[in-house]
């Protein structure tokens, strides 16, 4: 089971917390992010949920992005549709009808810093934990669509060093550029926020929240299948699949890569 669901019953109705456990460090292949999209599925057509958050037990990570270990061992024709996923479920989480809460309680790296961009109001735990958009880092240039909700999240001074180095930020640095919105130093005081966040989401009513929702997203929907065709002619380009390659299997053995 790679994501456990669990109900919570709070004033204003009943909230379910999607626990992300899909390894040890809670990376992404396509399959387990297709399960999360039909889960989020299930969640918005049962009118007995009124919000959601995603969160995770892991002591360490929220999660550690795209799975290296996967990437190395998939065949280069199937890597366009492995790595355009992250792509299609950022799309989805943006498009989900309901409040969605991310709960970054270690390490959000990568795909792990997309599901938390693409949710509406975002908690970190400070400490050890750390969130950045490291596709730069293997070889991989940013989507558009990411970089289009960045745009309209974090403050403008903020967005190179986001997208064009992949800087890693604490939680008090990331509320301070404006890609969190609350921190805490503790999991107790950060789980009663999220709680108090969703109680305050369940009081609006759902269909001023779901259109509301879907007007601040709407020029990123709008352009989300030419964007995704962007970055699948990526995985057209040799340098990009090289690079790419190369930095998964520097992951896996935990060195440095060389990129070109």
């Amino acid at each position: 089971m790679n994501y456990l669901r669990e109900s919570i019953q709070l004033k204003n109705g009943k909230a379910e917390c999607i626990k992300i456990q899909t390894n040890d460090q809670n990376s992404l292949t396509r399959e387990n992010m297709i399960e999360l999209e039909n889960i989020l599925a299930d969640i918005a057509k049962d009118d007995s949920i009124r919000a959601a958050w995603i969160s995770s037990d892991n002591p360490k990570f929220f999660c550690n992005g795209i799975d290296a270990e996967n990437i190395v061992n998939t065949p280069k024709e199937k890597l366009t549709d492995e790595m355009g996923q992250i792509v299609i479920l950022f799309g989805k989480i943006l498009s989900f009808n309901k409040p969605l809460l991310a709960e970054v309680t270690g390490y959000a790296m990568g795909g792990g810093a997309v599901i938390t961009l693409a949710c509406d109001f975002k908690f970190m735990l400070e400490g050890k934990a750390r969130i950045a958009f490291t596709e730069v880092l293997v070889g991989l240039p940013l989507p558009i669509s990411f970089i289009d909700k960045l745009k309209i999240t974090v403050k403008s001074e903020y967005l190179n060093e986001i997208c064009l180095l992949g800087t890693a930020y604490k939680a008090g640095e990331a509320k301070e550029i404006s890609l969190i919105n609350e921190v805490s130093d503790n999991k107790d005081d950060l789980r009663k926020q999220v709680l108090k966040k969703l109680d305050e989401v369940m009081a609006i009513a759902p269909s001023a929240y779901r259109r509301t929702k879907d007007a601040i997203h709407k020029d990123i929907l709008e352009k989300f299948d030419s964007q995704l065709q962007f970055t699948k002619d990526s995985f057209e380009n040799p340098k990009v699949i090289s690079n790419l390659l190369e930095a998964m299997s520097a992951l896996k053995e935990k060195r440095r890569p060389k990129l070109t």
